[in-house]
């Protein structure tokens, strides 16, 4: 049998695994999913269609702990570790229009996050990925000096208010105590390779907090517009049987604007991370 291959996309950022008809939790394509993950943020494989929420959630364990839907209303009825993603469902996902690191609210945020296209229209579907690493090595020298230092202040308060507002309901009273502010490393060590990522998030990064000794003359505004550049982006055309997994340490995402009318249906899992390390150069 033809082993699976990685092919790379963007150098150093995207790659594709081919399966060769294989599905996603089979050893030779996890393998080569975990290898592609060492040196990329994302890893396309094609041709699943049909793969189910427990297939999906099984594929995910494989790569770290699985973890919960992150809102509840539209886990799959299959599993709870398995949200639906529906733009024509009653309870639409908040804050996918914004630059974000997923969960990055929590001392231990989200790792990989593994979205598969169960129901994709003609056209019109799109999300989009941030290099982060390059975007650090893209930054002004004096930016890298001061920003390794420097602390990121995340905050659930931005999702408390728009949940409240797309759902027509109050805001979660004990939302606070709950989430309450984080402080990660502005600039991150990648766990398996050693490098350097930035660390932003439109959704939860309130402030930048200088290191010790250290001013800080860049702000969170042009720090996100810096990373997003279109040259540091990439737009992912969803196809019908895509699988998409992205690693949070070192990409930030987001849904590109769908066409209204047709239904898109996306199912994501999830796994656990540790808490961001700063990276220090050697």
């Amino acid at each position: 049998m033809v082993a699976a291959e990685i092919s790379t996309l963007r150098d150093g950022f995207v790659a594709e695994v081919t399966p060769h008809g294989r599905p996603p939790h089979d050893d030779a394509v996890v393998t080569r999913v975990q290898e592609a993950l060492r040196t990329h943020a994302v890893i396309v494989i094609r041709g699943q269609q049909g793969l189910s929420a427990l297939e999906q959630a099984a594929f995910t364990r494989l790569l770290g702990p699985l973890e919960p839907a992150s809102d509840m209303r539209n886990h799959h009825p299959d599993s709870t570790d398995v949200m639906v993603v529906d733009n024509s469902g009653t309870t639409p996902v908040v804050g996918n229009q914004c630059w974000h690191s997923d969960r990055s609210f929590l001392p231990e945020p989200t790792r990989y996050t593994v979205l598969s296209g169960q129901v994709i229209p003609a056209s019109g579907s799109e999300t989009l990925f941030a290099d982060m690493a390059g975007a650090y090595r893209g930054a002004p020298e004096a930016w890298r000096r001061t920003l390794r230092g420097a602390t990121g202040v995340h905050s659930y308060d931005k999702l408390a208010h728009m949940r409240a507002a797309i759902h027509n309901a109050p805001v979660q009273p004990d939302y606070a105590r709950l989430f309450p502010p984080v402080r990660h490393p502005l600039v991150r060590l990648h766990p398996e390779s050693g490098t350097a990522a930035f660390y932003l998030s439109e959704l939860c990064l309130a402030r930048i907090e200088p290191g010790a000794g250290d001013s800080v003359d860049v702000s969170v505004e042009e720090l996100h517009a810096h990373a997003t550049r279109p040259e540091s982006v990439y737009r992912h055309a969803w196809s019908a049987g895509d699988l998409v997994i992205w690693d949070n340490c070192r990409v930030m995402h987001r849904a590109g604007t769908l066409t209204p009318g047709p239904a898109r249906i996306l199912y994501r899992t999830t796994t656990a991370g540790g808490a961001p390390e700063a990276y220090v150069p050697a």
